[in-house]
């Protein structure tokens, strides 16, 4: 047993959550088959449900960019920028 990351970089589009700003919480979460932003969300709280310790799980939007928005999706909050 050890530590391990998983690191993924996709395109496409980003999903339902834009309304948000710094230090809000993610409240709207629409399930859609396709959205980004609800699959991430759902993964880790799959790994957390199935006994994995998740030190950090972030949603980068626009990674590198001047707007880049950061959500963290343990504490279901945003964590920097906005749309």
């Amino acid at each position: 047993m050890g530590q391990w990351r998983l690191e993924i970089s996709a395109i496409g589009g980003h999903g339902c959550e834009r309304k948000a700003r710094r230090g809000e919480k993610l409240y709207n979460r629409c399930g859609k088959f396709g959205c980004a932003d609800c699959l991430a969300y759902d993964f880790v709280q799959m790994l957390r449900v199935k006994g994995f310790s998740v030190e950090t799980a972030r949603f980068i939007h626009f990674p590198g960019a001047r707007q880049e928005v950061v959500d963290d999706l343990l504490s279901n909050e945003r964590r920097m920028g906005e749309f």
